[in-house]
């Protein structure tokens, strides 16, 4: 589940603008800066993805700029004059290639006044993978419940002078929800490991990776859903193994002398499914059965040898020292002689 994002790194010229975007490096463009406080600036969306269009707002408490004549210009080239022209908009580059935007004006009792902003997109993929049980050769994701380990890794492209910046090279602020976490952020910090919250919830990890040098930053969020663990059967046949192919589903008839349900306990966190010290409480019509203990997840039942019917087999697992990692799965089988 990756969605490819592509905000953008911000610097700004002359002053401070009027939005953040993590931590962005103040330079000048041509020289010195000329009353660069009496206006600030703007930009919609925060972290515009690239080809995408940006605008940009020009505000000030000190300056009338309803009557005053104001310039913008991109990479040195005039796009918009006129009076009042408080408001811009233009289209992002491809992602590394940077816009030089610079916003001019003269008001009569300030003199001279120039910001620019360089807008350059960057490229940021966050993946993450919960620490979950899934069977082998299994087509889906390891998915995340309810007290169980996720990792999440950014994956960055900053493109500076000499190339593109390694990932482990740039600083990371990680916050979870409304958190920030101090103690995993910082240099080279480009893995978060965190502990889900409740089922059916969503938990919202945000990452901002920056440059050592200037302080550029790109910023994702990644929302990681929490799901219900789930056991699903399978029948395990002597010669063939598991039939993972085909689940058993409310009710299964079958012929042979002997049958062997295997239980697949998914989503389940992976320390109580391998240390085998997750509970499993096997039932056939309510009756607790015994069941090998170095191989908890498989139930032989034996057909009866006269006549036909059927048995209702239920399987309860709890994982130990996870109080909502619990599942049931209840199974008819139906026989005949």
């Amino acid at each position: 589940m990756k969605k490819r994002y592509f905000p953008l790194i911000i610097l700004l010229f002359f002053g401070v603008c009027g939005y953040a975007l993590g931590q962005s490096a103040l330079t000048g463009i041509g020289g010195t800066e000329s009353n660069g406080n009496a206006v600030s600036l703007s930009v919609s969306p925060e972290h515009p993805n690239p080809n995408q269009k940006v605008t940009i707002k020009a505000l000030s408490f000190q300056v009338n700029l309803d009557n005053t004549i104001i310039s913008w210009s991109v990479d040195g080239v005039v796009k918009l004059s006129g009076m009042g022209k408080k408001e811009f908009s233009f289209t992002t580059g491809s992602v590394g290639k940077s816009s030089k935007i610079v916003v001019s004006m003269n008001p009569a009792d300030f003199g001279q006044i120039t910001k620019g902003i360089t807008i350059t997109p960057a490229d940021m993929d966050v993946l993450w993978e919960a620490d979950t049980y899934i069977p082998p050769f299994y087509k889906g994701k390891a998915l995340p419940s309810s007290q169980s380990s996720v990792r999440v890794i950014p994956f960055t492209s900053f493109s500076g002078k000499e190339g593109y910046y390694n990932s482990a090279d740039l600083v990371y602020k990680w916050k979870k929800g409304y958190f920030g976490d101090a103690a995993n952020s910082g240099y080279g910090k480009n893995i978060f490991v965190f502990n889900t919250g409740y089922t059916f919830n969503t938990d919202d990890i945000e990452v901002v990776a920056s440059t050592l040098e200037t302080g550029i930053s790109v910023k994702k969020i990644a929302s990681v859903y929490i799901y219900n663990p789930k056991i699903t059967f399978y029948e395990n046949k002597p010669l063939q193994g598991v039939r993972y192919e085909n689940s058993l589903e409310n009710s299964f008839l079958f012929s042979n002398k002997e049958f062997v349900v295997h239980a697949v306990p998914y989503f389940f966190s992976l320390d109580g499914i391998n240390n085998n010290t997750a509970a499993y409480n096997w039932k056939l019509d309510g009756k607790k059965l015994e069941i090998n203990p170095d191989n908890k997840n498989e139930f032989t039942f034996q057909k009866p040898s006269e006549g036909s019917g059927s048995f209702r087999l239920s399987l309860d697992i709890d994982n130990t020292g996870y109080d909502l990692q619990s599942s049931t799965k209840s199974l008819s089988i139906m026989y005949s002689n």
